[in-house]
């Protein structure tokens, strides 16, 4: 089971490296381990992108797929149009990697 301080040291790391290219962020979601480097900008259509809600939806990051000027949420109990309600959420950028940090209890397989 991965600790908060193995998370903070995997965030701190991506952090670093993406502080020094113009445009890119590195994002922990809430609720889970998961980390999320994006490009920032609005992105194209069919891209996965972070999205911030905003209230009165919650102030968290998700992830969605842009689709016909909407987003298709990753999870499916959200339904927000990107073009009937631009002041729910702010799209952060387009999601160029997700990392799921390994526990340090997990044994290294060999290859």
């Amino acid at each position: 089971m991965e600790t908060k301080e193995d998370v903070r040291d995997v965030l701190a790391f991506l952090r670093g490296l993406v502080s020094q290219p113009d445009g890119l962020i590195a994002i922990k979601l809430r609720d889970t381990n998961d980390i999320v480097v994006v490009e920032r900008g609005e992105g194209v259509e069919g891209d996965l992108v972070a999205v911030r809600l905003l209230p009165p939806y919650g102030r968290r990051t998700v992830l969605g797929q842009l689709n016909g000027g909407r987003i298709r949420w990753q999870s499916p109990h959200m339904s927000l149009p990107i073009r009937n309600q631009p002041a729910a959420c702010q799209v952060l950028g387009r999601v160029l990697s997700v990392i799921h940090p390994v526990s340090a209890n997990v044994q290294p397989q060999a290859a």
